[in-house]
């Protein structure tokens, strides 16, 4: 019986690829989705409350009853964990595989799930926006704002963690649509998944489900049904389409954080003394109708998967562009 170590897979945000990982890892046979209809956990992006109540719990106990271990609420939150992995556990006999397209929280990941292997998925930040404004209709200030606050999220579990053992792994989307034989190998080794049990030239030929661009014959919008990739899916090229003004702005929004996980950025930063000005009047305008237009796209995002539920297609299936 394989060990009981779950896999998550934490997308920086959506259209990110956690579809497509999702289907490669579930591709193992040793491996099984969580619990139907669930398809992203969303564990970790509410994890906040979860740390207020054992923090509540702890601050109630009475000192009066003994001498509490160091480690004792450390114990109650990885509990907690333990009882949210048994809720999406269902075929016992495989290993778990659950994803989320978002990595709000991410420090608090292992206080909940000690025992977990983690893949965090970044995806170049210029394509997660095309595809994000293609398929949700999200604004490009919004979408790029929430592509740059989880890479830097990343960034700094990264940073403070790289060396502490913890398991977890940071992949690139864009290294398993090149390269992913080498990649899924890699990735099989650090799950303690047999790689003799993994289908690679299947894994290659994965059909394309969810692209923004790449419907298949017959289609002309976003679906979940299987195609086959030809020369024209093209997911890493998306937005070479852009004009200057989107990609300058895009490099003041998230320049730092694109070139910090290899990407290259294009053009280069402007130099004039008058450029950050004319960035900083689009960031206050930006800025007023910030939290409207954010709870607006969670839901259009919702309403977008319940018409996928009725009748396009397996909610969350692989390989979203």
């Amino acid at each position: 019986m394989p060990h009981a170590d779950p896999i998550f897979i934490l997308g920086v945000m959506p259209r990110s690829g956690t579809n497509y990982l999702w289907d490669l890892i579930c591709s193992h046979p040793d491996c099984a989705p969580a619990r139907e209809p669930i398809h992203e956990d969303l564990f970790l992006q509410h994890a906040h409350l979860l740390k207020a109540y054992t923090g509540a719990v702890q601050r109630a106990w009475d000192p009066a009853w003994g001498v509490f271990a160091d480690d004792l609420p450390a114990k109650l939150s990885a509990s907690l964990g333990d009882g949210l992995i048994s809720f999406l556990w269902v075929e016992r006999n495989r290993r778990l595989v659950t994803k989320s397209p978002s990595v709000r929280n991410l420090a608090l990941f292992f206080c909940l799930f000690p025992q977990a292997r983690l893949l965090i998925l970044i995806r170049d930040g210029r394509s997660a926006v095309q595809s994000a404004m293609t398929t949700f209709n999200w604004d490009f200030d919004t979408a790029a704002h929430l592509w740059a606050e989880g890479a830097e999220e990343i960034r700094q579990f990264d940073q403070a963690h790289r060396n502490s053992g913890l398991s977890y792994r940071i992949v690139r989307y864009e290294d398993l649509v090149d390269d992913v034989e080498p990649v899924m190998a890699e990735l099989l080794d650090f799950l303690d998944l047999d790689r003799d049990r993994f289908d690679f030239a299947a894994a290659a030929g994965l059909p394309i489900r969810g692209s923004s661009a790449f419907f298949g014959p017959g289609r002309a919008a976003v679906n979940w049904e299987p195609v086959e990739k030809d020369a024209a899916f093209a997911p890493k090229e998306r937005w070479r389409e852009w004009d200057p003004i989107l990609l300058r702005r895009f490099e003041w929004i998230a320049g730092d954080q694109l070139r910090r996980f290899g990407y290259q950025g294009s053009p280069d930063r402007p130099t004039s003394v008058l450029w950050p000005l004319g960035q900083r009047m689009l960031d206050w305008r930006w800025q007023g109708g910030r939290f409207a237009r954010r709870a607006g796209y969670w839901v259009q995002r919702r309403a977008h998967a319940a018409r996928r539920r009725r009748g396009q297609g397996r909610p969350g299936s692989p390989g979203a562009d």
